[in-house]
């Protein structure tokens, strides 16, 4: 299983911008350090954008191996 964070950036003008991120390291990859690395990005890039221009938002998900050779696999098969 491995560990991701999707990092979602809501404009004011109701663009919408995402990131996904995986863990660098095995031994980062659970839930619990997903969620601190989240809101250090989410705080991150707050103060980039300002707190007038948008808001940012994180969630973190956990994708088995059987989800990921389905999302990678052949066109219109589960292969």
């Amino acid at each position: 299983m491995v560990w991701m964070i999707i990092l979602n950036i809501l404009m004011n003008d109701g663009s919408l911008y995402t990131d996904v991120h995986f863990p660098n390291d095995p031994k980062y990859n659970n839930e619990k350090d997903c969620n601190e690395a989240g809101q250090a990005l989410v705080d991150q890039k707050q103060l980039e954008i300002g707190t007038n221009a948008g808001k940012t938002y994180f969630i973190c998900r956990a994708i088995t191996p059987d989800e990921i050779k389905a999302a990678t696999g052949k066109a219109g098969t589960n292969t």
